[in-house]
């Protein structure tokens, strides 16, 4: 996956892929190997109205309404203060302005990792960037179902590959499934789980926790960082990334 803003040597080349000559002008700590940057290409978003633009190593494409109207626009210059600025078009009629910060769609509610801000023709278009999987990758540490917390000491945890699979420990089984991300929400297909016995109540839990895995259909990232699977009908699940 190619980065957007990423160490010194990267960075020239997509500047200069865009014609741009003044990377020279730049002191020397405008680009450092831990800049936060998005991966390309990138796409972001909004609604009211409907808006989405993609972002590759040399152009963006904006496309508006519900008649599709696109537009393309040369990239032009880069900028990070705590958030990747770029400016395209001959003109530099366009710029959007990347946050790495939490951002829910206006109808969905599916969160993304980027917020994202559009200016073009003297009007803003706010929105969200990125691909929500990016937020749910990792080995999550689940330590509360459907709002009653868990047996001291058990161990529950939830693992997301790029791969559509998903696994962890259920509370004395192994257990593995799949899953499906769309625009409208987070789905697992059927659990398959070792059957190991435990004391009775480790059982309980397990049970109840893999009643509740297979009933999500929604997620979400809160603003201490966890993530929070959620049902339907009022369930969920409530964990931590581990090694964070």
């Amino acid at each position: 996956m190619k980065q957007l803003i990423a160490p010194v040597t990267a960075l020239i080349t997509a500047l200069s892929l865009a014609g741009c000559s003044a990377m020279n002008d730049k002191p020397a700590d405008y680009a450092t190997s831990d800049i936060i940057s998005p991966s390309l290409p990138f796409k972001a978003q909004g609604n009211e109205p409907a808006w989405q633009l993609t972002i590759t190593a040399s152009h963006l494409e904006l496309v508006q309404g519900y008649e599709q109207k696109s537009q393309q626009f040369t990239l032009v210059e880069q900028r990070q203060a705590g958030r990747v600025v770029i400016t395209a078009g001959d003109k530099k009629e366009l710029t959007a302005a990347l946050t790495p910060n939490i951002c829910h769609d206006s109808m969905t509610g599916m969160p993304y990792p980027w917020q994202a801000e559009v200016t073009v023709a003297g009007k803003t278009l706010q929105g969200c960037g990125g691909n929500p999987l990016e937020l749910l990758l990792g080995e999550w540490q689940i330590e509360d179902i459907n709002g009653e917390g868990i047996i001291d000491s058990s161990h529950l945890t939830i693992t997301f590959d790029d791969k559509g699979q998903v696994y962890g420990s259920a509370t004395c089984n192994r257990y593995g499934s799949s899953y499906e991300l769309t625009g409208e929400g987070l789905t697992f297909g059927q659990s398959l789980a070792t059957k190991m016995a435990c004391p009775e109540a480790l059982m309980n839990q397990e049970q109840k926790f893999l009643e509740t895995f297979n009933e999500i259909s929604q997620f979400d990232i809160n603003e201490n960082g966890a993530l929070i699977l959620k049902s339907h009908n009022g369930k969920t699940l409530r964990g931590y990334l581990l090694g964070q």
